[in-house]
């Protein structure tokens, strides 16, 4: 009986019922574009730099022809001149330059005189792959601190070659 009685609770039948279902919602979903503006640089005048009266010379072309110079600064292999940026011995030194190698003076670049020397623009090639150009003074030899205008410093070599 006690089967009976225990299945007897298990007879009640109840109908399904529905699972409620979420309304769909409308949602934009188009992606966000990002917009983007390009700025220019503004080039900006540097502070207190005066404007120089140096002639600009441009870089030689392909096959230009360049006066060749040999340096010289003195007896000792060692002793170097200093290749600045402009005809100034206060300029950047952007390299020291070897004692008896070529140099190329820029086609149609005058020599100026400025602060007692005599500079010529020219290109120093250290390697195929390092060319440097700037300016050298022609007549600034010195032995033991006293200038000697009379030894040339860049000596013409009286021979043309490609810059």
């Amino acid at each position: 009986m006690i089967v009976l009685l225990s299945l007897a609770c298990n007879l009640t039948v109840t109908p399904p019922t529905e699972t409620p279902l979420p309304t769909p919602e409308l949602i934009d979903s188009s992606p966000l574009l990002a917009t983007a503006t390009t700025a220019r640089p503004t080039l900006l005048p540097l502070p207190d730099l005066p404007a120089t009266a140096i002639p600009v010379t441009s870089m030689p072309t392909l096959g230009d022809l360049c006066d060749v110079y040999m340096t010289y600064s003195g007896a000792r292999a060692d002793n170097k001149l200093s290749l600045r940026s402009d005809p100034s011995t206060t300029a950047i030194q952007i390299v020291r330059v070897p004692n008896r190698v070529e140099v190329f003076r820029l086609p149609d670049s005058p020599e100026v005189e400025a602060e007692g020397y005599h500079w010529l623009n020219v290109i120093y090639v250290a390697s195929p792959q390092m060319r440097y150009q700037g300016w050298i003074a022609r007549d600034s030899f010195e032995v033991n601190g006293v200038r000697d205008p009379a030894v040339a410093t860049l000596r013409p070599a009286g021979t043309q070659d490609s810059c």
